[in-house]
């Protein structure tokens, strides 16, 4: 908000996640149909990917360890970075999202998946997923991806997945996490299904299909019982739930994603700021609003709108 005129936009949210936000808004552009090359966003994405190489070190890995979840701002714009690449067809990223795939891999449990700090041997779906989503965009675009490390992936969820679809934070059964204090209560984690949407993009994304894994129609059955509502009052707006739920949704087709994209766009559309200096945005007032700020709530709101065209369905 320093470029705003006259009273400035409220929202900033946590700098130490600058990284991370700054990867969503390139890849909100990207999804749009610019790259670095050609259309409206093409300087913004060029100026984007110049300041995370000034932000990427020498072990590969984007921005400080200051924060415990640092991996998330990495694994945010590693994804954005290697999409980027391949998208823009600009070989001058190649090092860069190389660099930052291989930092990945140096931070990955062994035989096993991701969690906040390097190889400590705990794992959660949430930071994995973010993770996956980075060495799946690698792969595609021809990067030196450890094929075993998104082997491991797979079979981390189905090792965190319940036989009613629902996808465990760290093991089966558990809920999203929360922040100390009243985070929990202003945001009841019953109200969404975050991760398994996760798990589910994450499933789809790997190449599997529904037709050979049930579980996938279960937690299909999940999600879509509990569509995005936005309500301040019951705690029920969650960017990052609607953003994975969109892009699983979609995946799945039929009813599935009629039902979902209906109430998503209500819930969307008629929330975006209309005047002054936020115009275009969406207020952070979802779970994680405080930690992202305007920029990550707009982002995932875009990225959600854009879920019909940024993929094609992976699996027919």
């Amino acid at each position: 908000m320093k470029h705003d005129k006259g009273t400035p936009t409220t929202g900033p949210g946590s700098a130490v996640h600058d990284v991370g936000a700054t990867g969503l808004a390139m890849l909100a552009m990207l999804g749009d149909g610019s790259t670095l090359r050609s259309g409206p966003y093409k300087d913004n994405l060029k100026r984007a990917a110049k300041w995370l190489m000034q932000q990427q070190h020498h072990d590969g890995r984007f921005g400080t360890n200051a924060s415990h979840d640092f991996i998330y701002d990495h694994a945010i714009a590693t994804y954005a970075i290697c999409e980027a690449y391949g998208l823009s067809q600009y070989k001058l990223l190649k090092k860069c999202a190389q660099g930052g795939i291989n930092y990945l891999e140096s931070h990955r449990n062994p035989y096993s998946v991701w969690r906040y700090q390097p190889r400590d041997n705990d794992n959660d779906i949430s930071v994995t997923s973010w993770c996956l989503l980075a060495c799946a965009s690698g792969d595609l675009f021809k990067l030196q991806v450890n094929k075993n490390a998104i082997k491991l992936g797979e079979t981390y969820l189905d090792q965190v997945s319940s036989p009613n679809g629902r996808h465990g934070y760290t093991k089966r059964g558990e809920r999203s996490s929360r922040q100390p204090g009243k985070h929990g209560t202003q945001f009841p984690v019953e109200k969404g299904e975050a991760l398994t949407a996760a798990g589910l993009f994450c499933r789809f994304f790997l190449g599997q299909d529904p037709k050979e894994k049930p579980i996938m129609k279960a937690a299909a059955d999940l999600i879509v019982a509990k569509p995005p509502k936005w309500s301040e009052a019951d705690g029920t707006i969650d960017f990052y739930y609607w953003y994975y739920g969109t892009y699983a949704m979609f995946q799945m087709g039929g009813n599935h994603w009629r039902t979902w994209n209906r109430h998503l766009n209500k819930a969307v559309t008629e929330h975006q700021i209309q005047t002054g200096n936020a115009a275009g945005s969406w207020d952070p007032v979802g779970v994680w609003g405080d930690v992202g700020g305007r920029i990550c709530s707009t982002a995932l709101s875009v990225l959600s709108l854009e879920a019909s065209y940024r993929y094609a369905r992976l699996i027919r």
